[in-house]
């Protein structure tokens, strides 16, 4: 495939053909450059699962906006250049929803004495292994996570909060979800 890649006329000719709608071309490029671009966004990001994402996106955003392209004389640096770009981006986004929520202040909660009293007799073992499998998940993760659950937001307003597509949530909160489940199995089968 590398030597494919090589010869400038085709990659230049498989670019025009995936932008002519041929979505066999693309996969050919997706096959080709995705390892690579793998690689060097995790080494940017620091996260291999953003990493993914992110290309995920990527790849998707180039095939909707393949005909406003127009024509890429070099495809491997132009797809390097856009994720480089993607992850500058998203570093952006992060530090700009870090900055919102530092201005966000908990609201102060009353509790009755008889929730006192219920709080005590739980099982504080079981809280803290789930607070550690909780802090043990990655960072995006563990924000959708709480967003979804004890936020109760829907799913394409997480999006909207997180900047990420719709499917990246579904696929973080499926992951975390995998995560926790595999952690609490064998004290889901000591309550059974």
């Amino acid at each position: 495939m590398s030597e494919f890649f090589d010869n400038i006329s085709g990659i230049y000719n498989l670019w025009e053909t995936a932008a002519a709608d041929d979505d066999q071309a693309y996969a050919l490029i997706y096959t080709c450059l995705y390892p690579p671009l793998y690689k060097y966004l995790s080494q940017i990001v620091k996260d291999d699962e953003l990493a993914n994402d992110l290309l995920q996106e990527l790849f998707v955003k180039l095939w909707d906006k393949r005909k406003q392209i127009g024509p890429v004389s070099n495809l491997r640096a132009y797809f390097f250049t856009a994720s480089r770009s993607m992850a500058m981006n998203h570093f952006r986004r992060v530090k700009s929803q870090t900055a919102r929520l530092e201005h966000f202040s908990q609201p102060k909660t009353i509790h009755s004495a008889e929730d006192v009293l219920v709080n005590k007799e739980e099982n504080k073992e079981l809280k803290h292994k789930m607070q550690l499998a909780l802090n043990s998940l990655p960072a995006r993760q563990r924000e959708i996570i709480h967003l979804k659950y004890y936020q109760g937001m829907e799913y394409e307003k997480i999006a909207e909060v997180t900047g990420i597509q719709y499917q990246s949530v579904i696929n973080h909160v499926f992951r975390g979800l995998q995560t926790l489940r595999t952690e609490f199995k064998p004290q889901i089968a000591m309550l059974a």
